[in-house]
């Protein structure tokens, strides 16, 4: 079949990428530098993307994804049915533990954040819906690829990499594989302060032949909440909470 490429929408495309998949926000004269794209192409298109609250500017000039974009990504979240199940036990889990819960999906190759639940603690985690993460830097990536074929594993690392975010950070396809097992031989995944210091996730992957999307569940707190001797109770707690969820899809 024939592609028909609109080279503005492209540019488009690549620039709100760029801004959504970074923590920090961007003048027109670094999105030049980090796309190598011509200022005036840039200025018009931030032009017009502003206009439609595609992206927001501060007083700096720098650019943050626009409310309007965030409604869009919403409406995508809330057409997946799966998130309206997982609630009620992703409260139940969260009540239970005291914990941050989290609800992941596989989104191109990366680990994207669809629900969360939160107490009340003042302990906050800067992550949302919409939220990507490489697979080996989050409880929820270790889940799913536990499970996914070793093709599919190959084809994710061998694009991705294995960055490196902190000193606990498995950077070795080796050694990664190795854990894969472990969560597979104990139903549920630990990341322990691999993508962020100071921060724990224990994720359990949620099993169904009718789920055409890998999904899991996970729990996030701060070292000081969460124990080594605590782990195995937990972990239970998020496998029997992913297998609940399993069992109403």
């Amino acid at each position: 079949m024939k592609q028909y490429n609109v080279p503005a929408l492209e540019r488009a495309i690549s620039i709100l990428e760029l801004i959504s998949q970074s923590t920090e926000q961007y003048t027109v004269t670094e999105i030049c530098t980090n796309l190598d794209l011509p200022k005036a192409t840039v200025f018009t298109i931030m032009n017009t993307l502003e206009r439609y609250k595609m992206v927001e500017k501060d007083t700096t000039g720098r650019f943050q994804i626009g409310a309007k974009l965030f409604q869009l990504g919403m409406t995508y979240l809330s057409d997946y049915s799966m998130i309206d199940l997982a609630k009620p036990y992703m409260k139940k889990l969260m009540k239970e533990t005291g914990f941050t819960v989290h609800l992941g999906i596989l989104h191109e190759n990366s680990i994207m954040y669809i629900a969360k639940e939160e107490p009340n603690s003042f302990i906050k985690f800067s992550t949302y819906p919409g939220l990507t993460t490489e697979i080996h830097l989050s409880g929820l990536g270790k889940a799913i690829s536990a499970y996914l074929g070793d093709t599919e594993i190959d084809k994710i690392l061998t694009e991705e990499g294995l960055k490196k975010a902190t000193n606990n950070t498995i950077t070795s396809m080796e050694k990664f594989r190795q854990d894969l097992a472990k969560v597979r031989e104990n139903g549920y995944s630990l990341e322990d302060e691999e993508g962020e210091k100071g921060v724990r996730c224990i994720a359990a992957p949620i099993i169904n032949v009718r789920l055409q999307t890998p999904t899991a569940i996970s729990i996030t707190a701060h070292i000081s909440q969460l124990e080594p001797q605590q782990y195995e109770d937990i972990g239970l707690l998020v496998k029997t909470t992913a297998q609940e969820i399993s069992r109403i899809i």
